[in-house]
């Protein structure tokens, strides 16, 4: 149970997160986690059972404070914080979190004072009614306020050692992507082929591993369903990992024997939308545009009505994470920014493919974490 970013990170994490309190003139806030990566990012715990949570205040001046829902994982916390104080909480009621946290602001002397809330992101707010009204009950002179921007937007600069660790989850999906390939023939399920993968993925570390799979060009990629896969068809599909607590995504496509002229056209289609991809995600540009360099290259190719999926959007702690990779997009990359890039093709009797994977952000333009090919595998 060890933490791989050093607590000189945390730290530095910690003081551009009060740097942007003081901005904003917040004299504490308050961060919340169950499922989400908020809490995981500012502290190195992370809430992974299914029905844990996990709480962080942090003011202007104090050693922040971190409460765990449960007292049998605070050996866990201890172990992967970089915090001194972490308390347990022993209920089920996340509200009685809360009254914890309100007690300590009180204790500070800032009951009256300007308290923000972080519990949200690109997709999901875990912040529910009853936790917000029991806040405001606790701390009627405050004013409770949404403040999840200041974390997400410090997060989508991913540091080295972060990065790092999502070329290694890249690599993992990798191996866990041969594993897939080497259990799928005609009259497998799709079920049977997910928990060989798995299995390899697990037994080399991957804390999770999920997938969308089409065993057919004529069904979109879905979770496994138990349908089989059939000879002189193609196969795509998505594999997702987590890995030390960051999350990427691959995608990849085979073919039973040789392709037809259709599939190949289809497979080379997307990948020239991926390279278009890579071309353009350089510093300064928007997301939109990247959204547009691989509708433009699918468009050319006769195949602007069979896209079924988003191009793409941001990965690390969370999946997704800012930027959605969409026409309408307007966030601008930089540096450190990782994006999980998949343009993808479903063309009724001809062929689907889901290609890509993660890339990251340089001065010089992008870089690939994972190695896509550049031919349709033949199986």
């Amino acid at each position: 149970m060890v933490n791989h970013i050093p607590p000189d990170e945390f730290q530095h994490r910690l003081e551009n997160v009060r740097q942007a309190m003081a901005r904003e003139s917040h004299d504490a806030l308050v961060v919340y986690s169950q499922k989400r990566g908020h809490v995981s990012y500012l502290s190195g715990y992370h809430a992974n059972y299914h029905t844990n949570a996990a709480l962080m205040l942090i003011t202007a001046k104090r050693e922040p404070t971190l409460w765990i829902r449960f007292a049998f994982d605070l050996s866990r916390a201890k172990a992967t914080s970089w915090l001194e104080d972490i308390r347990t909480c022993a209920s089920d009621d996340a509200g009685t979190m809360i009254g914890h946290c309100a007690q300590e602001i009180q204790s500070h002397g800032i009951g009256s004072s300007r308290i923000g809330f972080v519990a949200s992101d690109l997709a999901v707010d875990e912040l529910s009614l009853s936790m917000h009204e029991r806040m405001c009950r606790e701390l009627p002179k405050a004013q409770v306020l949404p403040a999840s921007h200041l974390v997400n937007e410090l997060r989508l600069t991913k540091s080295q050692n972060e990065i790092e660790l999502l070329r290694q989850a890249a690599e993992l999906a990798e191996l866990v992507s041969e594993a897939f390939r080497k259990s799928i023939r005609p009259g497998v399920t799709d079920w049977q082929a997910a928990a060989v993968a798995e299995h390899a993925g697990k037994l080399e570390g991957a804390e999770q591993c999920d997938f969308f799979i089409s065993t057919d060009p004529a069904f979109y990629a879905f979770p496994p369903s138990g349908l089989e896969f059939k000879a002189g068809s193609s196969v795509t599909f998505e594999i997702t990992v987590r890995y030390r607590g960051y999350w990427v995504q691959i995608c990849r496509a085979f073919a039973f024997g040789k392709p037809t002229r259709e599939q190949t056209h289809v497979f080379n289609t997307c990948r020239d939308a991926y390279q278009a991809i890579l071309q353009a995600a350089r510093p300064g540009a928007s997301t939109g545009k990247l959204a547009e360099a691989a509708q433009d290259v699918i468009a050319a190719a006769g195949f602007n009505d069979c896209i079924p999926y988003g191009v793409g959007h941001g990965v690390g702690l969370d999946l997704p994470e800012l930027y959605p990779v969409e026409p309408e997009g307007n966030g601008r990359l930089h540096p450190g920014i990782v994006l999980v890039v998949h343009p993808s093709i479903w063309a009724p009797k001809q062929g689907a493919t889901y290609f890509g994977g993660p890339i990251a952000v340089t001065e010089d333009g992008a870089v690939q974490l994972d190695n896509p090919v550049s031919e349709m595998v033949v199986i």
